[in-house]
């Protein structure tokens, strides 16, 4: 059951996709939402560096600030009258903090990373994925507020994918329509009649699609998933988080997973 969910945001255009999100969920199961605010920066941070660079003490304060009021405004338009529902905001919170709130919770809600032109690859976002060990809800920009009632499982039999499916089970027993979408193999290649049996044990009646995006790259199989999910006017992606946390990619992921999470027009639940 999902009965505590943790919207992370840093003040940009990812408060309001997170609270928003997060809204729905709580609505959804009953659940509390504790909000937390990351600041890109801190006062001491700002000191120190106008020791160098005096003119832009002012400038950075006033940055950080409206970033602050920006996650306060979203929060109490999308959050703050869920009962139970906290918001932090201190200076003093550290991504070790942001790991150890995450871990304490069922599931951690971000708005979409790479819209947000003073943050484009949040450090939250990656800390959230690689290092909480909890399922990850990616927030799309547009308002979608709508229960999550049609499922689209991407699934090529991986430990990711598994532990996706695991942690998506609570939307899954809800949903009106799950499909298990195999992409670029057989149905039978990745067992997926193996996963409609235990779905079916679990009460999901799941069907499985298959589409053939060909030899292409990762980002191309991204845009292969995209354009189904739009197609079938899912409400919901779940997916394995492909990639091994390195800096070369987009927040340490692969080129197809990193295509879905900028990309995605609906909630993506995300298990690393």
């Amino acid at each position: 059951m999902m009965k505590s969910v943790l919207a992370i945001s840093e003040g940009g255009p990812d408060a309001a996709m997170a609270f928003r999100l997060a809204a729905v969920v709580a609505a959804d199961f009953g659940a509390i939402v504790d909000g937390v605010h990351f600041p890109l920066g801190r006062p001491d941070d700002i000191n120190i560096a106008a020791q160098a660079m005096p003119f832009l003490k002012d400038q950075d304060k006033s940055r950080l600030n409206g970033r602050l009021h920006n996650t306060e405004g979203a929060w109490r338009e999308h959050a703050a009258a869920i009962a139970g529902a906290t918001l932090r905001t201190g200076w003093d919170t550290t991504l070790d903090m942001l790991v150890a709130m995450g871990r304490s919770a069922d599931l951690l809600i971000v708005g979409r990373p790479g819209i947000d032109p003073e943050n484009t690859a949040p450090a939250t976002v990656h800390a959230a994925i690689h290092d909480c060990a909890r399922p990850v809800m990616v927030a799309p920009p547009d308002p979608h507020a709508r229960r999550l009632s049609s499922v689209v499982i991407a699934w090529n039999g991986s430990a990711q994918a598994a532990r996706a499916v695991e942690y998506a089970l609570p939307f899954l027993a809800r949903a009106i329509k799950v499909t298990i979408l195999v992409a670029g193999a057989t149905p039978d290649a990745v067992n997926a009649p193996l996963l409609v049996r235990h779905l079916g044990r679990h009460g999901v009646a799941a069907t499985v699609d298959a589409v053939d995006p060909g030899v292409v790259s990762g980002r191309a199989r991204g845009r292969a998933l995209l354009g189904y999910v739009g197609d079938s006017n899912a409400d919901l992606l779940v997916m394995g988080a492909y990639g091994g946390g390195q800096l070369s990619g987009f927040l340490g992921l692969g080129g197809a997973t990193g295509k879905v999470i900028s990309s995605c027009p609906v909630p993506v639940l995300l298990a690393h």
